[in-house]
Parts: structure tokens; sequence; C-alpha cells
């Protein structure tokens, strides 16, 4: 008798904490805040005066509370990320937030003394050996140093974050999860999620397309002026932080936090917006393949002729592991565990979050996978880029203590966008039927779009939100105008879009969570290019260097980091390299017309 197939699974958080109400929560709790305290008490305002090795004792201390801290937060974050309606887990989330927040109040001393130093002190701690693990986050810390406000400054605005930033964010999240759909013909009235709808964009029916959009769009609709409200608020507060800290750019603590420099992306954007014909070229083939004489909005998803393959839970499952052992077997041994050890969540079901992470916990904790299969080919590529990011923390993990632990934002992305682009090399390496290479080809070239173009104007949307939120309140339609010219700007004539779309920045979780976050898919999606055509040029010789790379974890600046594989991001050509081979994949496609 065959097994019966593989449902979607959900994962097990058992090994952090067996349920909400786990009185271990609370224990925890207050043994880090006991611990941070007991820290605070015998090294505060001493931090300059200790030698080498009394420092490097006191960070491995300082790292063990942190890790102590960080274990109920993630716990909390991901239960509540798979069920966003349930009142105990919202209230674990609340007085996690809260209890947390005073210990890492007590802990903030540290970073802003490590900065602090005179210069002559740091200087000497970057030359002893007994603080070699340490370097970096020391310098990442005289870095921050001028734009730290004083220690009870710091707190009060940490605190503030409860009942500001943070609220404003989580009500964000409950409103969108609480969120249901109606699409004729697709589930029972009123029931569908948002990841459901999402998912119906991509239906090879038009209608069904045209139907999951408008009703997207009507939500979106109705619920803008909340939604325009919870933005001018978020980015007010990011504004005002800024000049408190003396930051005169809003997208300038990002770059200090991803230690990239402003001409750094600016080169970047330029680059990409540059490169937009290119993608209104492949969106208009597209519209002539799919014989349409133009893409409306509810086609860009559009599957292909003969590329709207279903795809199981066990098909991604085994295509990814395929295609990572192809890569190396270790990645692919990383990845597997991820499913033998219960740690992905990948059923769609009401309450849970939209979309897909990868939470990388911390050192000694195994990440975690949410993704909502629904059985596309699609959700296999979401899949295989969230396993790129498990085994990104993996690997670090093994090599790196808490405060080399996570790579800064762009470099997170690049074993992410990795993981897809291997998987579709390993696809069409497979696949026979020239059809279905053909809508291979562009399933790749929509997912570069996607990371590359896409997520640069939504940072292009992002800064000027951010402009105009400095002079004063902006309206809801004033955001939508800002986001539709962007738009326009992205997709020319090739798309015809219509007042219905205005709101499309509302339902873009990022544009909420993050400041700035967005540009750094694009930086990844174009430093891959960079290392596949390494892997591509290397062969088996590149993957040391790769895997060697992703278990640097945060261990240095971007730019070290690629400088130890020949890369130079400080080159302007570097993105115009990244940017023409998806011109080469646009040119391939679009040859016979």
């Amino acid at each position: 008798m065959s097994n019966p197939p593989a449902s979607p699974p959900r994962w097990s958080l058992a090994d952090l904490y067996a349920s909400v109400t786990d009185p271990a929560l609370d224990l925890d709790l207050d043994t880090s805040l006991r611990l941070a305290s007991e820290l605070a008490g015998a090294f505060r305002d001493r931090v300059a005066s200790l030698d080498g090795p009394a420092l490097a004792a006191m960070l491995r201390q300082y790292e063990s509370v942190l890790a102590g801290l960080y274990r109920p937060q993630m716990f909390a974050s991901l239960t509540l990320s798979t069920d966003a309606a349930d009142e105990p887990t919202r209230a674990l989330s609340s007085k996690v937030g809260e209890r947390a927040n005073g210990a890492f109040n007590q802990l903030r001393f540290v970073d802003l003394e490590l900065g602090r130093a005179p210069a002559e002190v740091h200087a000497r701690w970057l030359a002893d050996p007994a603080l070699e693990a340490f370097r970096h986050h020391l310098a990442r810390a005289r870095d921050a140093a001028p734009f730290a406000l004083p220690g009870p400054v710091e707190e009060a605005l940490s605190t503030k974050d409860l009942t500001g930033r943070r609220a404003w964010t989580q009500l964000y999240d409950e409103l969108v999860a609480g969120w249901r759909f109606s699409v004729e013909g697709r589930g029972e009235p009123g029931a569908l999620t948002l990841a459901d709808v999402r998912s119906l964009r991509e239906d090879p029916d038009r209608e069904v397309r045209l139907r999951a959009t408008e009703a997207i769009q009507k939500q979106l609709a109705e619920s803008a002026p909340t939604l325009g409200f919870i933005i001018n608020t978020l980015y007010q507060d990011h504004r005002l932080e800024n000049g408190l800290r003396g930051h005169l750019d809003p997208v300038a603590p990002t770059m200090l936090d991803d230690e990239l420099s402003r001409p750094v992306l600016d080169a970047l954007m330029t680059a990409v917006e540059a490169h937009y014909p290119v993608a209104q070229r492949y969106f208009r083939w597209k519209a002539a393949n799919l014989g349409l004489p133009v893409l409306e909005s509810h086609d860009v998803l559009a599957p292909q002729p003969d590329g709207d393959r279903e795809a199981s839970w066990e098909t991604a499952r085994d295509e990814v592991l395929r295609a990572f052992g192809d890569l190396d077997p270790s990645v692919a041994e990383l990845a597997g565990r991820f499913f033998t050890e219960g740690r992905i969540d990948a059923e769609p079901r009401q309450g849970k979050r939209d979309g897909a992470f990868c939470a990388g916990m911390i050192p000694g904790v195994a990440p975690r996978v949410l993704v909502n299969h629904h059985g596309r080919m699609r959700d296999v590529f979401t899949l295989a880029h969230e396993l790129g990011h498990g085994v990104h923390f993996a690997l670090a993990g093994q090599q790196q203590s808490l405060l080399n632990y996570w790579p800064t934002s762009p470099m997170a992305e690049t074993a992410s966008v990795f993981g897809e682009l291997v998987l579709g090399r390993n696809l069409l390496a497979h696949e026979t039927d020239p059809a279905a290479r053909k809508a291979m080809l562009a399933a790749r070239v929509e997912d570069a779009l996607g990371t590359i173009h896409r997520q640069v104007s939504f940072t292009r949307y992002e800064l000027r939100t951010h402009e105009a939120r400095a002079k004063g309140v902006v309206p809801v339609e004033d955001i939508a105008a800002i986001w539709t010219g962007e738009m326009d700007r992205l997709y020319g004539d090739s798309v015809r879009r219509t007042e219905r779309d205005r709101f499309g920045w509302a339902a873009i979780p990022h544009l909420v969570h993050y400041r700035f976050y967005c540009y750094s898919y694009a930086f990844g999606q174009l430093l891959v290019f960079a290392l596949y055509d390494l892997w591509e040029r290397e062969g088996a010789a590149f993957v040391p260097k790769y895997l060697r790379l992703l278990a640097s974890g945060g261990r240095d600046r971007p730019e070290a980091l690629l400088a130890e594989l020949g890369l130079d991001v400080r080159d302007p050509a570097f993105w115009s390299r990244g940017l023409a081979v998806v011109t080469r994949m646009v040119d391939d496609l679009t040859a016979g017309g």
C-alpha cells in the first residue's frame, strides 16, 4: 500500500517552551532580568577601564544574558505568527515584550560605553588578541556612538516603543490577519485569507485572477484610512528619532546597521532604475505570449502556458533538497534537518501570517521556516528561498558567537536568493520539454524582476513618502499618488494599471515592519548573480568559498567579506554586471518573438 501524500506541516516549538502558558517562560524572563541587573551592577561606568581579557569575559557574559532574553522573545514571535487572533498568544507577546524591554534597558550601557571609550583605549582593545572574536562588534559600537543618546534617553525611547512603534506594527498584523475574502468558485465564501487570495492571482483562469485582485483591492481601499494613519505614525516616529540622534537622512540608520554607505545604495538604485526598460520589454513579451494586447495589473503574476505546474509538499521538499544537494551534499543535509526535526510551518490557515520568513534564532537554537504552501511551483521557490536563509543561519551558528551571528540585511539575502537560483538551474537541467523550459526561464526572469526592480521601486516609494512626511501628515491619496508614480516608472506602458491599484502600498508588510529593508533584496539578487558567475566558472572550487562566506555570519563588514571572494560593491560596474545577466535572460527568452 502506498503512503498518502504528505500534507504541509506545522512546526514544533517544544524545544523552546511547551506552550504559551509554560511556567518556564516567566522563570527565564525573571532569570534574564536578574542577570542583566547583575551585569550592570558589576560593569556599568567601568567598561573603558577593562583590559582585553576582562572585557572579553564581560562580553561573553553579555552574550549569555542576551541569549536568555531572545529565547522567550523568539517563542512569542513565532507563536504569534501562526495564530495572531489567539488572545493568550497576543497576551504573551505583550508580556514578553514589556518584561524583556526592562532587561534590555539594563544592558544598554555595554554598547554605549564600548562606543564612547577614549580613542587610545579603543585602539588598545583592537590590538589585544583576547578580543579577536569581538573586534567587529567593537568597531560597530564605535561607528554607532556618534548617534547614540545618553543611557536614560535610550531606555526611555525603548520603553516608549512598547506603546509606539511596536504597538502600531502589531495592530497592522492583527488587522491583516483578520481579513477574510470571497472569490466565486474558490473556497467557502468569506473564508479565504489574504495568503489564499494572493495565491489566486497566479491562477491560470484570468477571471479568477481578476476577482482575486479586485477582492484584495476592495479590502485595501476600505482599510486605507487606518493603514495610512499607521504609516504616517510610524514614519513620523522614525523622523523624530532620527532628529534626536542627529541623522539627517531617513535612510541613514539603515545604512549604519547594514554597514554600507548611501553612495552604494544610490549606485544600486540608479543602475536598476535605468534598467526598467528591460523589465518593460519582458512584460510586453509576456502579454504577447499570453495572447493579450497588453498586461492588466491582474495579469502580472499570470502563469505562463505550460508553466502553472502543481507541486505537492513532497515535490517541493524533494526538488529543493535535490537542488541543494547538487550544490553540495552538506547543504542538502542542513536543509533536510528542517523537515526531519519539525522546523517548518507550511500549512496555510486562518490566523497565520501571510508570506514567508526564516527565523534565524540564536546560536544553539535551530532556525525555523514559515511558508504558506498552496501547491504551486512558485511555492517551491519560496521554500528554497527560506531554506537558503536556514542554511545560512545554521552555518553561521556553527562558527560564530551571538554578537557576530547575524549577517547584515543585504548579506542575509545572499543564501536565500542563491537557493532560488540553484533550484531554477536544477529544474532547467532536468526538464526536456521545450514549452516547460520556456516557462521555467520566464519564471526565473520574473523572480529576478520581482527581487531587483520591484524592490527598488518599493525603496524609492519609501524614500519619497518619508520625504513627504517630513513636511507634515501625508493624506492617503498622496501616499497613493507616490505609489502610483513609482509603479508607473517601473512598468511604463507595459502594464495597464487602473485606479484600483493605487492602494498596493498597504499590502506590503516590509514597509510597515522595517525601514528601507526592501533594497536588500535587490542587493542580494545582484550579488548572487556575481556569485553564480563564479560558480559557473570555478565549479566545485567555488563551493568552499561560498560556504565560508555563509559561515562568516556578521563577523565583518559586507565589503570586507565580499573582498575575500574578489567582489567590490563600491564599483558601479558591479551592479551593471549583475543587471547584464538579467538582460541576457530576457534576450534569450524573447529571441523567438
